[in-house]
């Protein structure tokens, strides 16, 4: 184990600001994860943005593969105490094992060749609960969706409790920075994609009804607040789940898993 090395205070300081400030993440390009699952998934998605792995002496005797692992790709491991872990962590049990992660390098683009040229896209605009952008992601990768954009006011995808609830998935993803949604809509408008928003207005077209573009965009809003008009007013569709009992809204999540089953299913036909 000679790539081992013992973390500084001040190494262990810059972590914890990583994990607990979305202006450092952007700043430097990286981001932390905790957990087997996570740094798994990254191992076995990802190996070439792991930058280093970081562990304490019971998470060596419980996880000794991973940092293994990290080892014969010449990744850098570092020793840290259960107090320095304790200080990384934003949770009240830390699992004791992190990992430092670049994120991909195309997070954010403004020119309209390097967006995506065709598939079904997510585009989320002010969702701002982390539970449900981790969820969403998760839900996407399941469905093979290979690209999320997200609007300025989102939760950050790079933050703990999004990266918690993505399971891992977020390195099956592109997940753009959050920035200028209204922009990269109209670009991908502008290359074919049909856009859908998906709303509670009674007028829009009913889910089962909707017949999606090989290309499509499906843009879900905020539960509190749903989709911005400024969103809106160039979305080629707007649809609507139907209800079929006494609930006054769907949650965002389940409206994204609902909504790209019907959207898949018939893409299989």
């Amino acid at each position: 184990m000679d790539l081992i090395r013992e973390i500084t205070r001040t190494h262990a300081e810059e972590l914890r600001l990583l994990v607990r400030e979305s202006s450092e993440r952007v700043r430097t390009s990286s981001f932390v994860i905790e957990g087997p699952h996570l740094i798994e998934r990254a191992f076995e998605t990802a190996p070439e943005r792991i930058k280093e792995v970081i562990f304490t002496e019971e998470a060596l005797a419980a996880y000794p593969t991973l940092v293994k692992r990290a080892e014969r790709k010449a990744i850098t491991c570092y020793h840290v105490s259960a107090k320095f872990s304790e200080r990384i962590s934003d949770t009240k049990s830390p699992q004791g094992i992190f990992a430092l992660v670049s994120m991909p390098q195309t997070v954010e683009t403004r020119h309209v060749a390097s967006l995506p040229n065709e598939g079904i896209l997510i585009a989320l605009d002010g969702v701002q609960d982390a539970g449900n952008v981790g969820t969403i992601i998760r839900t996407a990768a399941w469905f093979g969706i290979k690209r999320i954009f997200l609007s300025s006011e989102c939760a950050d995808p790079y933050s703990a409790k999004v990266l918690r609830a993505t399971q891992g998935e977020i390195f099956s993803i592109t997940v753009g920075n959050r920035g200028d949604l209204r922009q990269n809509v109209v670009s991908l408008q502008k290359k074919g994609f049909q856009i859908v928003a998906a709303t509670l207005e009674t007028s829009a077209c009913l889910l089962y009804k909707m017949e999606f573009a090989a290309n499509t965009v499906l843009v879900f809003g905020s539960e509190a607040h749903g989709i911005s008009k400024e969103i809106l007013t160039i979305a080629d569709v707007q649809i609507i789940v139907p209800k079929f009992g006494q609930g006054e809204s769907l949650n965002v999540a389940t409206s994204v898993g609902v909504i790209l089953s019907e959207a898949m299913r018939k893409r299989r036909e």
